[in-house]
């Protein structure tokens, strides 16, 4: 066949294919058009909130894409967002919960499917379901985990049950005794019941018109019984504290509110009567105070010129005439009845005379000589206030820190009513061995709370920090002011406030360079670790590298700046793009596929992946092929390249962030499968293996609220 001839007859085979592309172009063009106007149409009846109109455009999208999936065609995808949107105009909370449901029944796409999630999961209802779900499991769990922990499935203290059944009697004892405790706080309102009932009010009040109302009133009730006994037995509570610590005001308030509630007349019956008798007693107390005494003590006659002459000058106020006389009278009648009184006239009058450390040494010696007299007393108290206190208020808030820092190391917390169980059964079961054991235990326990209080301070500083403040505040140039500055700094760098620290170990007479460059460091660290806490806070972390050069903190502030990628950058990592293949397509980065097939040989991109930065630049992260590292390779797209891979890759990080799950960080991968789990303790008894049943975590953003 001759060259001409097979050129006709290629044009002949190639004719019907250019019209059935042709034919192909323009239904893709229509059917392009259609869409635009029918995404025009849903957004004005969305925004119109015509219900009955976006109706109609999910039934005239359903029956779109049955067509389209009849010609072997992919569905439009809009049909899942038009249905979820007609669902939020849903008249009321039943038939909104119904329309979502059935979103979820069509299996959606996972951009869909987890807003649909997220709002059937935001209903107050389900939230407080979910919330009472999670505190009964928590609360059946505490009470088995408790009372099979004593008893373990194998211990080598089990083995010696034979010769020493007292061992195993010991662990049945702990275990029963645990038990009922656990029992006996059993019902007692928790904080997610007390957050369910607020989200089950909130919803009533929002809409009481729901087909789950008696439930929810039902479960209002009882919640709402369960707080006002909670209620009553805290306010009684309240009550009988402050009784015993003789704040009568506050146990009246207290005691009379709890008083006024209902069914709780009985429990404050008793301390109410009490406190109010207290309280009349105080009444008549101070009625007789406000008296002077019927039969004044008066002066001898061998004192009464001295003491007219003492009394004369006080009541002028001439401090020389007033420790003329009172010294007069303290050396002449030293062992009569007004000698103390003397003294202290003596004493005021120094202060008034501008001697105020005179004076105060002279009302110390007073009120240690004289503790049990009037003017020992007054002496005494004039002391305790803020004008004479100097330091003493500083020493014994030393003081008290420094003894609940001892307390705390030798004895830990505070010893509540399960570890005395604990504490005595095992004592009465296993006798001598149990004493060894908590021995040891002790020790190791003390040795652990002082490693603990040497690097952070359990004990809180604030008393101390309020009485250094206060005295500087009172006296900043006093010739104690130095030493006071020193001890602040200390105080506030154990709790933590190196800023407060710096501030004051500055105002100490001779500051060690060193020692500022510790708490420098310290301060700096802190700096850092609330910029991690924040995101990488570049605000913070460039503070840290200008302010705390020298610190370690400042270099890794500087490499974190250093690998922070600059404003406008979008990062992508070789997680991402493997999970979306779609990216390294022509419409998106149009990147070769081989830089994800595993082989380094033909470049292999790096789990850093890629990095759009703006001018159009785009950044590959990529393994060496010959040796060991990594590198990056640059390229430049054309704006309208970079606008359309920034758009896609956009699409894509949203459609992860908002599809991700939520998970606690703590939980396990197989958590929601596998309920148990199996804990194990190594002592001086050998091997000790118990099971238990997982608790649910309760991390309500709001729970401070409700505890």
């Amino acid at each position: 066949m001759s060259r001409p001839a097979l050129f006709l007859v290629a044009a002949l085979a190639l004719l019907p294919g250019r019209a059935r592309a042709s034919d192909l172009l323009a239904d893709s063009a229509q059917l392009q058009a259609e869409i635009e106007d029918r995404v025009r149409q849903v957004l004005v009846h969305r925004l119109d909130g015509d219900a009955t109109a976006l109706a109609a455009d999910v039934a005239a999208l359903e029956t779109r894409d049955d067509a389209r999936r009849a010609s072997g065609l992919p569905r439009t995808g809009l049909t899942d967002d038009v249905r979820y949107l007609a669902a939020g105009l849903a008249e009321s909370r039943d038939a909104q919960r119904d329309a979502l449901h059935h979103v979820l029944d069509e299996h959606p796409d996972p951009v869909i499917r987890k807003l649909a999630e997220h709002s059937l999961e935001a209903d107050d209802a389900a939230a407080a379901d979910r919330l009472l779900s999670d505190d009964r499991h928590n609360r059946r769990a505490a009470v088995v985990n408790d009372f099979v922990r004593p008893l373990g499935i194998f211990s080598g203290a089990a083995a010696f049950a034979a010769i020493n059944p007292f061992l195993l009697a010991g662990s049945a004892v702990e275990s029963v005794a645990t038990t009922a405790v656990n029992l006996w706080n059993y019902n007692r309102l928790s904080t997610p019941e007390r957050e369910a009932l607020a989200h089950y009010r909130t919803l009533v009040a929002k809409v009481p018109r729901t087909h789950d109302a008696p439930e929810i009133a039902h479960a209002i009730r009882k919640l709402g019984t369960k707080r006002a006994e909670s209620l009553c037995v805290d306010t009684v509570a309240l009550g009988k504290k402050a009784l015993k610590a003789d704040d009568l005001d506050h146990a009246i308030f207290y005691l009379r509110q709890a008083d006024g509630m209902e069914h709780c007349e009985t429990k404050a019956k008793r301390p109410l009567a009490d406190a109010e008798e207290a309280f009349a007693r105080r009444a008549a107390r101070e009625e007789a105070a406000r008296w002077p005494v019927d039969d004044p003590p008066q002066p001898k006659p061998a004192e009464a010129a001295d003491y007219q002459a003492m009394l004369f000058a006080t009541a002028m106020g001439d401090p020389g005439a007033m420790i003329e006389s009172a010294s007069r009278f303290a050396q002449r009648h030293d062992d009569g009845h007004f000698a103390p009184g003397a003294r202290y006239v003596v004493a005021v009058a120094r202060d008034l005379a501008g001697h105020h450390d005179e004076a105060r040494t002279a009302l110390a010696e007073l009120a240690h000589d004289e503790k049990k007299t009037d003017a020992g007393r007054h002496a005494a108290a004039l002391l305790a206030s803020a004008d004479f206190s100097r330091l003493e208020a500083l020493d014994d808030a030393e003081r008290h820190h420094t003894r609940d820092t001892l307390k705390y190391v030798f004895l830990g917390g505070q010893l509540d009513g399960r570890t005395a169980i604990h504490t005595a059964s095992s004592f009465g079961a296993q006798g001598v061995q149990a004493a060894q054991s908590f021995g040891m235990i002790n020790v190791i326990g003390m040795l652990t709370r002082a490693w603990t209080a040497w690097r952070h301070d359990p004990v809180s500083n604030q008393t101390i920090i309020d009485r250094g403040e206060e005295f500087l505040t009172r006296s900043p140039h006093s010739a104690e002011a130095p030493a006071v500055h020193a001890r602040l700094a200390e105080a506030y760098a154990r709790a933590g406030s190196y800023d407060r620290a710096l501030m004051h170990y500055h105002e100490t007479p001779d500051p060690s360079p060193a020692h500022i460059a510790k708490l420098e460091g310290k301060m700096a660290d802190q700096l850092l670790d609330e910029a991690e806490r924040n995101g990488g806070n570049p605000v913070l972390l460039q503070g840290i590298v200008t302010h705390f050069a020298e610190t370690k903190a400042a270099d890794k502030a500087r490499k974190r700046l250093k690998d922070r990628p600059g404003s406008g950058e979008t990062v992508v990592e070789r997680e991402v793009l493997l999970a979306n293949p779609a990216l390294l397509g022509p419409d998106a980065l149009d990147l070769d596929p081989t830089l994800l097939d595993g082989e380094r040989k033909n470049g292999e991109l790096a789990d850093g992946g890629i990095t759009l930065a703006p001018e159009g630049e785009l950044r590959l992260t990529l393994y060496n092929t010959e040796q060991a590292g990594q590198h990056f390779e640059t390229r430049t797209l054309a704006p309208e390249a970079y606008a359309r891979a920034r758009a896609a890759v956009q699409e894509v990080l949203y459609d992860r962030l908002l599809t991700a799950d939520r998970l606690d960080p703590e939980t396990g991968r197989y958590e929601r499968y596998i309920p148990f789990y199996v804990q194990g303790s190594f002592g001086e008894s050998g091997v000790s293996v118990a099971p238990g049943v997982k608790l649910r975590r309760y991390n309500s953003e709001d729970k401070d609220l409700y505890e």
